[in-house]
């Protein structure tokens, strides 16, 4: 299959359609890299937990006594029962209800009945997964001896998120999209945008890049270029970086961030363009700005100056994958007062469903006999760059 892949084209139908290569590709380097699980507001408290799935497992991210977050399988020691039952909840421990074998917050076997002599506790504490923080985002590897080194891998990203002060907000509102397709088709669809003017009209008209980007008149395209020059210009004043960083491979997991305009007198992300919640961070005024960026193939940040966004793609089986959206208000904003939840979620919400239908739509037609891989246009160079990335792990697995 690789031989015989054709560069600058979609993918073989076997590899979205084959569960042989789907777990290949968790093996050897989806189950290592770093996935957004969560925001630590969420746990704010000693023994606050939520649980975590993808790829085949669950984790149990909690706050540990001294405030540190552990990752956690969720699965007993014993003989392998499920331990947290519910999504998110706070306990002083965890018990395996089967035959009450308990767990201390960081993982320690805490008790037992009736084992033999001869046995250690301490080789029974659930098998741990890596956990770094970036941004207020929390990230987990289930492979976490050979998880990239998380430094290396956001240095360059740190400044372009600093002024939202990520870690310093709350979430607002949280969605599971469920996608009956490959994870892959979700991430192509995610880089490119030679499909929005089609499918997202409320995307569209807060971007005014995507009208521009297809060319649709000379007007259109010199009244963006004149535009974006005069917001630079404004932003680069106010030292504010725009445009995009440098794209930062670390064994295999690429790492970036763009800021961008969005259209003119669009204040934000919204149904209207106005503003939606109290500004973030050490932003002071709207401008018209949206910066996005990427941890590896599954996590993605986007921050407007009165709101953020991280969204997770977790592939659950060959054909269906889970695409988690949360949004992120500045820390102590009220709901109903400072923000209504369905107002900062209006427009994601709306283009995530309609990323759905077209998702599942090429789903049905990659699991058809008569496709064939077709060429990616210049418009579609971040996916094509994707899939490049894509070939080479599945190369370096292959041996």
């Amino acid at each position: 299959m690789l031989e015989s892949q054709p560069r600058g084209f979609s993918l073989q139908g076997e590899f979205y359609r084959s569960p042989q290569v789907f777990e290949a590709e968790v093996a050897h380097f989806l189950g290592r890299h770093w996935v957004a699980a969560g925001h630590v507001s969420e746990i704010p408290e000693p023994g606050d937990f939520f649980v975590f799935e993808a790829m085949g497992a669950s984790l149990i991210v909690v706050r540990g006594r001294e405030g540190e977050i552990h990752a956690l399988h969720n699965v007993c020691r014993h003989r392998g029962a499920r331990i947290c039952e519910v999504e998110r909840g706070r306990t002083p421990i965890f018990r395996c209800r089967y035959h009450n074998w308990s767990y201390r917050l960081n993982g320690e076997l805490a008790s037992w009945r009736h084992m033999g002599e001869g046995l250690d506790k301490a080789d029974y504490g659930l098998r741990r997964c890596g956990v770094a923080v970036f941004a207020g985002v929390i990230l987990v590897s289930l492979d976490p001896e050979h998880a990239p080194d998380v430094a290396s891998m956001v240095e360059h990203l740190e400044s372009r998120w600093a002024r939202y002060d990520l870690a310093r907000c709350q979430v607002a509102a949280r969605e599971t999209y469920r996608l009956a397709a490959n994870w892959k088709l979700c991430i192509e669809n995610n880089l490119e945008c030679y499909h929005c003017l089609g499918s997202h009209p409320e995307y569209t008209a807060a971007n005014a890049f995507v009208r521009a980007d297809e060319k649709l008149s000379d007007k259109v395209v010199g009244e963006f270029a004149a535009y974006h020059a005069a917001w630079r210009s404004r932003l680069e004043a106010a030292r504010v970086p725009t445009g995009r960083t440098k794209f930062v491979t670390t064994d295999g997991l690429l790492s970036r961030a763009g800021t961008w305009p969005l259209a003119p007198g669009q204040l934000t992300a919204s149904r209207d363009g106005q503003g939606v919640a109290p500004l973030l961070g050490r932003v002071t005024a709207y401008d018209e700005s949206a910066t996005t960026g990427g941890v590896g193939f599954l996590s993605y940040l986007l921050a407007m100056c009165d709101y953020a966004l991280i969204i997770t793609y977790l592939p659950q089986t060959v054909d269906l994958t889970h695409v988690v959206a949360t949004w992120l208000v500045r820390e102590g904003a009220r709901a109903g007062v400072d923000f209504q939840p369905e107002e900062v979620r209006w427009l994601w919400d709306e283009t995530t469903k309609q990323d759905k239908s077209i998702i599942e739509l090429n789903a049905r037609g990659v699991a058809s006999r008569g496709y064939v891989p077709g060429p990616y246009s210049a418009l579609e160079w971040l996916a094509a760059d994707f899939v490049d990335r894509y070939l080479k792990l599945m190369a370096e697995a292959a041996g």
